[in-house]
């Protein structure tokens, strides 16, 4: 999966520490639980103060750091801004906590600020259950406060109340250099991806990485009917950027590489969704398409992830005329084949 890439940075920062990445722009990076152990956050000078892209989780290690190593990084220069990417924990869990210390807004784009006050609402546990027994997953498979968004508010410090909406386009002013915003689906809905041309890099989330994929997926909580289709439409704009920006991914890594690395991305994806038509041989859920597609046992959160994903792949195949959709009252929806009579969209 791993594309031969150009990692100009030997040494990344250890979890809890920073570095000066370029003139300016600063690669600290913070622990989180579970495999991928850390995530890449982005400190910017910005004058007298930093704009800070991405918060970490709200776990006590990523605390700890900020209180410590990273608050004497700071200088004694406050956040100025925080810039959310997208609304997961790993990316906002922190956001409320540090706006509130720092006397900072928050920045996101209008949608993911509403997926992220949308867990906050008391509907939204039930909408979720729903949503998830839909398509096969129960809780009794996976622990209910994962399955209901319980487990979400607890990586959260809260849901940020002084917030300013990102547009897609927009450019920023940050220090010496400009940066403009690209709203990019299929990881999520509306991720914010930052190019800033003067210093040639590109602040881009979890919407390329540079070893693995990014789980695309489709969730209760999420309004886009076909992020496969959106993720891979998303590459023409990253693509077309001149000349290729310095990647700073979310996790991993900075590289150079990135029509390369997209190219990657887009066979794989391809080859999976031909994968998913080998293994639809009669009609099934996504619940049982992730035992295959996916390597077993996952612990809950991953079962979670590849129902998820499973679904997304089963839907792109479905709306280009590749599977049928089969619903009865009081059963999990299920996917079959269409005979290949009839003319069909490519994948």
């Amino acid at each position: 999966m791993a594309a031969r890439l150009d990692y100009p940075v030997a040494v990344p920062p250890v979890p809890g520490a920073a570095l000066e990445l370029a003139p300016g722009v600063h690669w600290a990076r913070l622990p989180v639980p579970g495999t991928l152990g850390h995530i890449n956050v982005w400190l910017l000078e910005d004058g007298d103060a930093w704009t800070l892209v991405d918060t970490g989780m709200d776990v006590p290690a990523a605390r700890a750091a900020w209180d410590g190593p990273l608050a004497a990084y700071l200088g004694g220069r406050p956040l100025g801004r925080i810039i959310c990417t997208h609304h997961h924990p790993d990316h906002a869990g922190l956001a409320a906590w540090l706006a509130e210390r720092h006397a900072a807004p928050v920045c996101m784009s209008a949608r993911e600020y509403a997926i992220l006050a949308a867990f906050d609402q008391p509907a939204a546990a039930a909408e979720r259950l729903a949503g998830f027994a839909r398509d096969g997953l129960l809780p009794a498979e996976v622990d209910v406060r994962i399955l209901s968004g319980a487990g979400y508010r607890r990586l959260l410090s809260g849901v940020p109340r002084q917030v300013r909406t990102i547009a897609d386009g927009e450019v920023l002013a940050i220090g010496a250099h400009r940066w403009r915003a690209f709203e990019l689906a299929g990881h999520t809905d509306a991720q914010l991806v930052l190019h800033s041309d003067t210093a040639g890099l590109l602040i881009a989330g979890d919407q390329v990485l540079p070893r693995i994929s990014s789980n695309i997926g489709i969730y209760p909580e999420r309004e886009d009917p076909d992020p496969v289709a959106s993720f891979l439409a998303s590459f023409e704009r990253l693509e077309a950027l001149e000349p290729e920006p310095l990647v700073l991914p979310s996790h991993g890594e900075v590289f150079r590489g990135l029509r390369q690395r997209l190219g990657s991305l887009r066979a794989h994806h391809l080859a999976t969704l031909e994968r998913v038509m080998a293994l639809v041989a009669g009609p099934l859920t996504a619940r049982e398409l992730s035992e295959s597609l996916f390597r077993s046992p996952l612990d809950p959160l991953n079962r979670m992830l590849a129902v998820g994903e499973s679904l997304a792949n089963l839907e792109h195949l479905a709306r280009r005329g590749r599977l049928a959709v089969v619903e009865a009252p009081g059963e999990p929806r299920r996917y079959r084949p269409v005979a290949e009579e009839t003319p069909r969209d490519p994948v």
